[in-house]
């Protein structure tokens, strides 16, 4: 039987080699994964596991509520994870320097659709569509409030970059009116916020000496602030009209990645959700499920 390492990432592959990157799935930017039971959305690993927008019930939940599954009805599973951090002395050229390491506690379990159960839908969510180019008020709290928090230097230049530094705890992208959409503007700012939580006086995921590109180091980060910018987008109800899903060399270069390490996709997912909560300051734990 396949580790539940080996489970979540065959599952993630699935999706990739059907043309869905499952961290950019435009529901999940929505925020439209829900428990029934509680109202809160899965973790992002579930999230991205789940085939289907709405709501879902394990077999004990809807009977609970007074329902029934539909015959034929297929679960979909999904994995309670806990990650557990210890910190480990590393010596490299005579200088010993601290790391983390992370190990996960699984649990697997069973859910259905809502729409395979005779009970209706307990929570709605209004969807908010792709706008013009105007500014988001709940994105720039947030926004405003990490970067004042953390003394990041958010600079807008008319230039054909966007980027993180390090050194200088500076965020520079275009400014939103360069952008196709303000919703592509908010995704691109926080992917790079997603890098900014990665300083080792933050949570540490790498040091100032930048990573090669094309390197499993750099490709990992990537990922983690991939899915930064899609969850961010998620908890702040925005919609983004990605490119990705059509574009077949971003998927097959995630696909080489994901293929060769099969706890590449827990990792990043972990400290994905690790630097939303971050950002968002920690107001966000009290609002996600455990699973």
């Amino acid at each position: 039987m396949n580790s539940i390492y080996e489970q979540v990432t065959n599952a993630i592959i699935n999706q990739l080699e059907q043309g869905i990157v499952p961290w950019c799935k435009p529901w999940v930017c929505n925020g439209q994964i829900l428990s029934y039971a509680t109202g809160k959305q899965y973790s992002l690993l579930n999230r991205m596991l789940l085939a289907e927008p709405g709501e879902y019930a394990s077999f004990l939940e809807v009977q609970k509520a007074g329902g029934r599954i539909r015959k034929g009805a297929k679960a979909s599973r999904i994995y309670f994870c806990k990650p557990l951090v210890k910190e480990l002395e590393v010596e490299k050229d005579g200088v010993i320097t601290k790391e983390e390491k992370i190990t996960f506690i699984f649990k697997a379990y069973c859910v259905f659709h809502i729409s395979s159960t005779d009970l209706e839908p307990r929570w709605q969510r209004e969807q908010k569509q792709e706008s013009e180019n105007g500014r988001n008020e709940e994105a720039e709290k947030i926004v405003l409030d990490y970067t004042n928090r953390e003394k990041i230097n958010l600079i807008h230049k008319a230039d054909d970059i966007a980027f993180f530094s390090p050194s200088k705890n500076m965020v520079q992208l275009p400014p939103i009116n360069m952008f196709k959409s303000s919703n592509s503007y908010y995704e691109t700012l926080f992917h790079e916020l997603g890098h900014s939580t990665g300083t080792p006086n933050r949570l540490n995921r790498f040091t100032d000496a930048p990573e090669p590109f094309g390197s499993a180091s750099y490709s990992k980060e990537e990922l983690v602030a991939e899915m930064v910018a899609s969850f961010a987008l998620a908890q702040l109800g925005l919609d983004t009209k990605t490119t990705h899903n059509s574009n077949a060399a971003y998927i097959k270069n995630w696909l080489d990645h994901i293929k060769g390490n099969s706890q590449l996709v827990i990792s990043a997912a972990a400290k994905a959700e690790k630097a939303i909560n971050y950002i968002w300051g920690g107001a966000l734990k009290q609002n996600q499920g455990e699973a």
